[in-house]
């Protein structure tokens, strides 16, 4: 069960990676957890798993959470915890609710941390808590306030933001401490300041270092993220065959892990149905450019197949447009 839940609240991260701010887009206002502490006004208590108090097993889970308008709280993302704590953690953070937050004077949806203690942690595991809720907010501030800044075409507040995230992993001992996910966040967005930039080599290697991340597991959604990253440089360096084989191989992994998510996680099948619409559109443009209509209506009827999962913007591009080239080659 945990495993599940690992692998789905790995998802947003994926869909940062996939899908920047438009320009003039808002992201969701980042709070700390203290600030998000004094809002909090139903908390209902998480039930302590029977194994992990036979075990005796005891600790914090740290959770990255969506307060929606009303106040209304939804974990987005495992941070830290125990497997048999974890799912117990998010089944009651799901229940929290918060005094609205609001931006501008209008009731706004924001990010924060929530923590779940189980039994009596000592004062090391604590400090260890409090270190990494530290950590998480000030590495999502700067990649969030990067993501922002390059979706504006200012690269120089994007590159000094993304060099203040990198200090920050640097003390964090590589991957010992278990932050292989911000690791990979931070070199996909270095890889994509480099191809706004135009620097292509460079925006290769952070590409392919990236890769090597989650190489034990070769469906993982942050594989097909990169293949889908690569797949995008190559057809702007018009390699139109290396690009048409990365972005198969992301809409494969895309599809295969859509197939396995249950019509329950409704979140984890936007993302992957956005994936997989917005690949076989690249797709289709990349037969376009090889002249092969064939293939160009075969990837636009894919399109169609998943375009519930796009957003209004993609979906009005993406659409008139496949209707049309899908309608004129049947297979």
């Amino acid at each position: 069960m945990f495993c599940q839940y690992g692998y789905l609240m790995r998802l947003i991260l994926v869909l940062l990676a996939l899908v920047p701010p438009l320009v003039g887009q808002m992201a969701s206002r980042r709070i700390s957890p203290d600030e998000a502490a004094k809002h909090l006004i139903e908390q209902p208590p998480a039930l302590y798993p029977a194994m992990a108090q036979a075990g005796r097993i005891q600790g914090h889970v740290i959770l990255e959470v969506t307060i929606d308008e009303s106040g209304k709280a939804s974990v987005r993302r495992l941070v830290m915890g125990h497997p048999l704590l974890a799912p117990a953690a998010i089944q009651s953070v799901n229940g929290w609710r918060y005094r609205p937050f609001e931006v501008d004077g209008k009731p706004a949806a924001v990010v924060s941390l929530a923590v779940v203690t189980f039994g009596a942690p000592g004062k090391e595991h604590g400090d260890e808590t409090r270190a990494e809720l530290l950590f998480q907010n000030n590495f999502w501030t700067l990649e969030e306030s990067a993501s922002v800044a390059l979706a504006k075409g200012d690269f120089t507040v994007a590159e000094q933001q993304l060099n203040k995230a990198k200090d920050l992993l640097a003390p964090a001992g590589d991957l010992a401490r278990g932050h292989e996910s911000e690791q990979w966040q931070w070199t996909i967005s270095m890889g994509r300041l480099a191809m706004a930039r135009q620097k292509y080599d460079d925006a290769e290697q952070y590409y392919r270092k990236a890769q090597e991340f989650h190489q034990s597991d070769k469906d993982a959604p942050e594989i097909a993220a990169t293949l889908a990253e690569l797949g995008k440089l190559y057809a702007e360096e018009k390699r139109y065959d290396l690009a048409r084989d990365h972005a198969t191989r992301s809409v494969a992994i895309y599809k295969k892990d859509f197939r396995r998510v249950s019509s329950g996680h409704s979140g984890a099948r936007q993302v992957y149905g956005r994936a997989i619409a917005n690949q076989s559109w690249m797709l289709s443009k990349i037969a376009v450019q090889q002249n092969d209509k064939v293939e160009a209506a075969r990837q636009c009827r894919e399109v169609l197949d998943f375009e519930t999962f796009l957003d209004a913007a993609d979906h009005d591009r993406f659409v008139s447009a496949c209707e049309q080239l899908a309608g004129t080659t049947k297979n």
